[in-house]
């Protein structure tokens, strides 16, 4: 079993937050996400300092707020962010 992070704690509690307002906004406007090949995903199967679960807009176990698909803990983008 993983050890939550206080950074993870924090972020999934965010998440709670703003998951009303994301809804409602996403009501009145239609939120589309990037597709990998905009993105510049890649799949990686060795452990970098950008991987996407190190990633602020990664949702585990396999989404991503920005980029549409299930993406791998692994992988990396242009959107990365610390």
């Amino acid at each position: 079993m993983t050890d939550v992070t206080r950074r993870r704690l924090f972020q999934l509690s965010l998440l709670g937050v703003a998951s009303g307002t994301c809804r409602a906004q996403a009501q009145q406007h239609k939120i589309t996400k990037a597709s990998k090949k905009v993105a510049g995903y890649i799949d990686r199967k060795t452990d970098s300092t950008q991987n996407c679960i190190a990633c602020h807009f990664y949702l585990d176990p396999i989404e991503c707020m920005l980029v549409e698909g299930p993406v791998s803990p692994w992988g990396t983008c242009n959107y990365f962010a610390d």
